[in-house]
């Protein structure tokens, strides 16, 4: 198990250069040697998506009031703790709704699953895949024997097939 602080990440802008994310973890070298990925992105504009082709993403708000995504021309109102699956090819704008946003982003291949985030509540329990990340502000969780207390957007890395027990606060699991 791999605690990740999120002040430890370094900046890197979009592909598109019109914001800044900070990675998790990916599969594999970046930019283009991976076939899953896990990172954050700082939306503070209502702004463009960079374009992934033959990706799916899975946008998660994981702090802030919410986003507007317009896919393909469609709204969908994206609130705290929500999971929006689209395309990396689908034209994608944001909207803030009220103030700035920290997202969570999956990034995946097509052909390659790596499921999906899965919100797990305080009092809730849940498997982990491959990592957990803390959303909506601090939480207190037990991963095996090992109870953590993480702030937003902190990270646990290499605890896949392990459960987590949310004591506080809210997390995601991919």
């Amino acid at each position: 198990m791999n605690l990740q602080r999120a002040s430890s990440r370094t900046p890197m802008p979009w592909r598109n250069g019109k914001g800044v994310q900070y990675e998790i973890a990916a599969d594999g070298p970046l930019p283009e040697g991976w076939t899953w990925r896990v990172s954050t992105a700082d939306i503070d504009q209502d702004v463009p998506f960079s374009a992934y082709p033959g990706v799916v993403r899975d946008f998660c708000v994981a702090e802030g009031r919410g986003v507007v995504l317009t896919i393909d021309g469609v709204d969908r109102v994206c609130g705290p703790g929500s999971v929006t699956r689209f395309s990396g090819a689908a034209d994608v704008s944001s909207r803030l709704i009220d103030g700035p946003v920290r997202a969570l982003n999956l990034m995946q291949l097509g052909s390659h699953d790596a499921g999906s985030w899965t919100i797990v509540r305080e009092g809730e329990s849940g498997p982990v895949a491959r990592s957990l990340v803390a959303i909506g502000g601090s939480a207190t969780v037990r991963v095996g024997t090992e109870e953590l207390r993480l702030d937003v957007l902190d990270a646990v890395l290499e605890c896949a097939g392990a459960t987590v027990v949310v004591a506080s606060g809210v997390v995601a699991t991919s």
